[in-house]
């Protein structure tokens, strides 16, 4: 309580020099002067006095015979002396936040989000003619109204819902779920990757390969023309041809495909991190002037990155003055310079190629075998890793006969 009564009404430290600084602090006490943080240093003593009490003790100054200096001051009435000193940076401040303000009330960015099949400038030409749109005041739109009409003029969304985020409008879509249309087109059933077959199961059609053959992806594995077998003809007719039938082939055609991956480690490793620790500038422009809102330290950090962000009013409420403002985030960062052994590295790259791997093989196919090398390079300093993978998988893709 002490120490927030003395902030709000000024505190003044001042040293005492001269031959009986004890006279002068006993006289302020008869006259109720508060002085506390008393100190001695040399011959002189320091203390902390309450600024209108300042004002009170040069009577007692001149009685005691002593000198006074002030060393320090702090509290809010010297604050709002530097303020009223410096009314552009007052002035800019509560123009700072009245634009803020302003601008906090309108909507910005309108975002869509879970769009799968239905085009989202569809959902947004609806929004726009209801209000949401980039400009529009955040109190004068009828979010209700929006979400009942995307749902009324979209056949396809299930739900929607509009929420509110600072300048941000964020518009949520459900869409709903269509049964798909089953294809009954005549096709082909070709080979989607190279590999080795193994195994042929045919469904409908004719097999045009067997097993241990080498196919490519696109060559053919089961045929959807066919020749259907003609009725016997009659006793005394010419014989009547084979007549030729298409359908959609179907069959599970498996075979043996081979991954190759690569991946490569360094040694000698740098890493760089974020400590925590960030300072920030803050800046505005109004026309030709720039005031600063804050000072960086003069040591500002061993290390550290730089992120400038600009923010602008929009052209349309910024003709004829320009007003930004800037704002220069200074983050502390930490080198680290690591050696890795080779056991390590030949680790850490066989696990990245077998990442990039894995990523290209089905989930349902089935993993035959893995194995790895080193590669050996001029280079000493890097360790590279081939991975090898050979998997069983159904490799058939449907083809449409007539595009």
């Amino acid at each position: 309580m002490i120490f927030n009564a003395n902030y709000l009404r000024g505190a003044v430290k001042i040293r005492l020099s001269g031959p009986m600084p004890e006279r002068f602090i006993n006289l302020c006490i008869v006259e109720h002067i508060l002085l506390w943080g008393i100190t001695k240093t040399d011959e002189d003593l320091i203390a902390w006095i309450r600024l209108d009490d300042f004002f009170r003790i040069r009577p007692l100054v001149i009685c005691s015979h002593i000198k006074v200096k002030v060393l320090t001051y702090r509290g809010l009435p010297f604050v709002i002396k530097r303020i009223k000193q410096r009314k552009m940076l007052l002035l800019g401040a509560i123009l700072f936040f009245s634009l803020l303000y302003t601008l906090s009330s309108y909507i910005w960015f309108v975002e869509i989000t879970g769009l799968k099949n239905i085009p989202e400038q569809e959902v947004r030409t609806i929004a726009e003619q209801y209000g949401l749109k980039a400009g529009a005041i955040k109190n004068n739109i009828n979010s209700k109204a929006v979400e009942r009409e995307i749902a009324l003029q979209v056949p396809e969304v299930a739900w929607v819902g509009i929420n509110f985020t600072g300048t941000r409008a964020v518009v949520e879509i459900v869409e709903k779920t269509m049964p798909k249309q089953e294809d009954k087109a005549p096709a082909h059933l070709v080979a989607g990757k190279d590999g080795v077959i193994t195994e042929i199961i045919v469904l409908a059609g004719q097999a045009a390969v067997k097993n241990g053959d080498t196919v490519k992806k696109g060559d053919l594995l089961i045929n959807g023309v066919f020749l259907e077998p003609a009725p016997s003809a009659l006793e005394g007719q010419p014989p009547i041809s084979n007549i030729p039938k298409e359908l959609r082939a179907r069959g599970i055609i498996k075979a043996r495909i081979w991954y190759e991956g690569y991946a490569e480690t360094e040694l000698k490793q740098t890493t760089v991190t974020r400590t925590g620790n960030q300072h920030i500038a803050v800046a505005m422009k109004i026309g030709n002037s720039e005031v600063a809102f804050n000072e960086l330290p003069e040591q500002l950090y061993p290390e550290y990155e730089t992120e400038i962000i600009y923010k602008q009013l929009p052209l349309w409420r910024n003709r004829e003055v320009v007003v930004e403002s800037t704002i220069t985030i200074y983050r502390e960062i930490n080198t680290e310079h690591k050696e890795k052994s080779f056991e390590e590295a030949r680790n850490e790259a066989h696990a990245k190629a077998l990442q990039a791997v894995q990523s290209s093989i089905p989930e349902t196919a089935q993993i035959v075998s893995r194995n790895y090398e080193v590669l050996k390079t001029p280079a000493e300093d890097i360790v590279r890793v081939k991975v090898n993978v050979e998997t069983i998988e159904d490799i058939g893709q449907t083809i449409n006969i007539y595009q």
